[in-house]
């Protein structure tokens, strides 16, 4: 059985809270201690999208950096939706994070609008005057990058409440997607804990959701299906 379907089956026979329970009875208390310590810094207001990836490893040193600052989800723009999944680069990374697709822009801003969160587009055009540090953190916002060959698309631009630029002093004219992406990301998020004066947002019913499936994912596949096939044997002895 997939570890997510027996993670939905455990919940079914015993509900969250217990399956969190037998669920942590297999891991160290060290490993129980980082998990919680990871969900309680988690920033759900803050989050990161890509429209139209063109190199899919840029794409997932997106993703590791996503995790790395403590971000919930990331975003793609695009046909096709492995660009998220599946990279050496994101290793480590991609279970710890939401991953969503939308194969349509308009897709992608109506999930945005429905969470609350305004777009802001970052941009290499000196005609853009505001800068990263200007960039206002005082409610829920996504990060939006465009691909390395062609930038934000012209629907991206329109859509955005703000255009940014990261400031460039030395000849270059620009950074790589996925450096400019840890740059603006580091910069959001930290300002972001400092305006909300704490290192994360996710609610504790949040928090217990990832919990009782981060457990599972630190856990071999089998065990998992093992403790669900052992339940729904001895519901059916009763």
């Amino acid at each position: 059985m997939e570890r997510g379907l027996a993670v939905q089956a455990l919940i079914s026979l015993v509900g969250r809270s217990r399956a969190t329970e037998l669920l942590g009875e297999h891991l160290t208390p060290a490993r129980r201690g980082r998990i919680d310590r990871v969900l309680a810094n988690r920033l759900s207001s803050i989050s990161v999208g890509v429209e139209h990836p063109y190199d899919p490893q840029n794409a997932a040193a997106i993703v590791r950096t996503a995790e790395a600052v403590g971000l919930s989800n990331v975003h793609a723009i695009s046909e096709g939706d492995s660009v998220l999944y599946g990279r050496k680069t994101a290793r480590g990374a991609s279970t710890w994070i939401e991953r969503h697709h939308y194969p349509t822009f308009d897709g992608f801003l109506r999930a945005l609008r429905l969470r609350g969160m305004r777009v802001v587009g970052a941009c290499v055009e000196e005609g853009v005057t505001t800068m990263l540090a200007d960039v206002p953190v005082d409610q829920p916002l996504c990060l939006l990058v465009g691909n390395e060959r062609e930038g934000l698309s012209a629907a991206a631009r329109e859509a955005s409440d703000l255009l940014f630029r990261i400031p460039m002093y030395g000849m270059v004219e620009s950074l790589n997607v996925s450096v400019a992406t840890a740059v603006a990301l580091f910069d959001l998020s930290e300002r972001r804990r400092r305006w909300l004066d704490q290192v994360g947002d996710l609610t504790e019913e949040e928090r217990a959701d990832r919990r009782v499936s981060w457990y599972a994912q630190s856990l071999d596949e089998r065990l998992v299906a093992g403790l669900v096939a052992k339940l729904q044997a001895a519901k059916r002895s009763l």
